[in-house]
This record gives C-alpha cells, sequence and structure tokens, in this order.
C-alpha cells in the first residue's frame, strides 16, 4: 500500500494546490465557497477518476501479471487460481476487484470468512476462483 499511497498523494497535490488556502481561506464559509466552483469541482472529479483508476490498475496488474501487489510479494504470498497458476492474469484479477469490493460493502464480513473457514479463503476469493498461497522458496511465518 505503500507504493498505492505514495501515487496518491502525488494525485492529491494538484488538488491541494487549486485550493490556493490562504491564512484566511480556512473560514468555513471562504472554504464552502471555493469548492463549490464549478472549476474546482471539475478539477477534484478528474483527479478522483484518475485516483479510481490508479486502483483498479494497482490491483489488477498485480495481481493479473505478477501474481501479487508489492507488499504482498514482499511478505512472501502469491494469489494463484484454482488450477494454481500464478499469475491469474488480467480477467480473473478483475474479477477477484469486483468480488473483493463485495467483501468490503459487506462491512468486512467478507473478509471474515478467513477466520471462518480452514481453507483460510475470502468471500472474494471464493467468488473469483483464487486463494492466497505462499510462495515457493518461502518460508510460511
Amino acid at each position: 500500500m505503500l507504493v498505492f499511497c505514495s501515487l496518491s498523494g502525488l494525485l492529491v497535490l494538484p488538488l491541494i494546490h487549486g485550493l490556493d488556502l490562504e491564512p484566511g481561506a480556512l473560514d468555513p464559509d471562504a472554504l464552502i465557497a471555493r469548492l463549490s466552483q464549478p472549476a474546482w469541482r471539475s478539477h477534484a472529479a478528474g483527479v478522483a477518476g484518475i485516483w479510481i483508476g490508479l486502483w483498479w490498475a494497482y490491483f489488477a496488474l498485480g495481481w493479473g501479471l505478477a501474481g501479487a501487489t508489492p507488499g504482498r510479494w514482499i511478505a512472501g504470498v502469491a494469489i494463484v487460481d484454482h488450477r494454481e497458476r500464478c499469475p491469474i492474469g488480467i480477467p480473473r484479477a478483475l474479477l477477484r476487484l469486483v468480488a473483493y469490493c463485495v467483501s468490503s460493502v459487506t462491512l468486512g464480513a467478507g473478509h471474515l470468512l478467513v477466520l471462518l473457514r480452514h481453507d483460510r479463503r475470502a468471500l472474494h476469493d471464493l467468488l473469483a476462483g483464487t486463494r492466497v498461497v505462499v510462495r515457493r522458496g518461502r518460508r510460511a511465518g
């Protein structure tokens, strides 16, 4: 997440710069007026769109082409499909990402399945036909 958050921070900098905050600009009425300007709203919408695209690309490309995001790679784990193939490919990675959103929308209940299942698979892994494994050549723990 460090890589993703760093890239996200770089995206937010122009947005903050667009606010042009001055010492008196933190007045709530002045701030609301500035945030209500159509130019700032369109700029914010563009940054949000880029951020969402970056989020999807980070996970879909990481899981689909490399088998793991940078953090998972450092931790020595990978995502495999039901046939033990890694990387899982872009289509399955996108399916896993959509399913990951479903796991999250359930107030995290989809993620909590790892505590209840003997195979430690979360809802998104069940829906996408994937699982998290320790990479070959790495020891668990």
